[in-house]
């Protein structure tokens, strides 16, 4: 099999899992959401329209499958043409432009969550407040495993960029790569801060609930860490070994990984929907 071909078999493979799959996921989620939980019984679950929210949605589904156009037409280009790089230019750097279009809802939908979490809290008019103490060191979040992995991986990755400094191939930065891949640890870690020390956003969920979404949050972050980490030094493998060609393979199952591990991350349920009713049971009774 050809390079071309395996790359654009891979490709086909991220348009389906990107701008198909996941965005099919998250729709029927939400769909499933509304019709199980409706806002004439749980009204505290929609603070803002039922219509806005459908709205929204349709509009995040219809982005993506612009963007599974768009992805579509770049195979076939690539096809007609028999070019062997993608649209006859760069196929890493279409690779990332085109990711990063596919992502667009996603960004879209988590700056939607922010204006719907934000809303929730202005009309909770519950003036009751308990103070409950929550665990505040990351190995109460994540297993120390986890911990030590992603440790591990960046010292790995240390260790690698110091040896190819020996030994470098063309166009190799350097030292300058783990100060990069630094400031990208720092990046994962200030959101598993915020997850664990930021505040509240579902005013009505409890801190059991809130507990384990932070808890897969600080999971992810380090999931990431280690997946970008694992991701750079294959590049730098490749390149060493004079596999370079592979590069556009390994980024693009990359992202489809990565974005595979945090949706489904994020569908998993663990939300109480009891307390969004507007006349919710009484504690202690299911």
């Amino acid at each position: 099999m050809s390079d071309s071909i395996l790359l654009y078999i891979v490709f086909v493979s991220q348009i389906f899992v990107i701008s198909y799959l996941l965005p099919t996921k998250l729709y029927q989620r939400a769909r499933e959401i509304m019709a199980r939980y409706p806002a004439q019984e749980y009204g505290k679950l929609y603070p803002i329209s039922v219509e806005e929210i459908e709205q929204k949605i349709c509009r995040l589904v219809l982005i993506s499958k612009v963007v599974m156009g768009i992805g579509v037409g770049i195979v076939a280009h690539g096809l007609y043409y028999q070019s062997q790089q993608m649209l006859g230019w760069d196929s890493q750097s279409v690779i990332m432009i085109f990711y990063m279009l596919q992502i667009t809802p996603l960004v879209l939908l988590a700056v939607f969550s922010e204006r719907y979490f934000k809303k929730m809290r202005q009309l909770n008019d519950s003036t009751i407040r308990k103070a409950q103490l929550m665990p505040r060191r990351v190995e109460n979040y994540a297993p120390k495993s986890l911990l030590n992995l992603a440790a591990a991986v960046y010292i790995s990755f240390v260790g690698l960029v110091v040896y190819i400094t020996q030994n470098p191939f063309d166009g190799f930065a350097g030292y300058i790569n783990v100060v990069g891949v630094t400031g990208l640890n720092i990046f994962f870690g200030f959101f598993a801060y915020k997850a664990i020390y930021g505040k509240k956003k579902d005013p009505h969920q409890g801190e059991d609930v809130r507990f384990k979404q932070s808890s897969r949050i600080v999971k992810l972050m380090l999931f990431g860490s280690i997946a970008a980490t694992v991701n750079i030094s294959m590049h730098f493998l490749l390149s060493t070994l004079d596999l370079r060609h592979l590069n556009d393979v390994v980024s693009s199952l990359y992202f489809q990984i990565l974005m595979l591990v945090v949706i489904f991350a994020v569908l998993k349920e663990d939300t109480n929907f009891d307390v969004y009713k507007d006349h919710p049971q009484e504690e202690g009774v299911n």
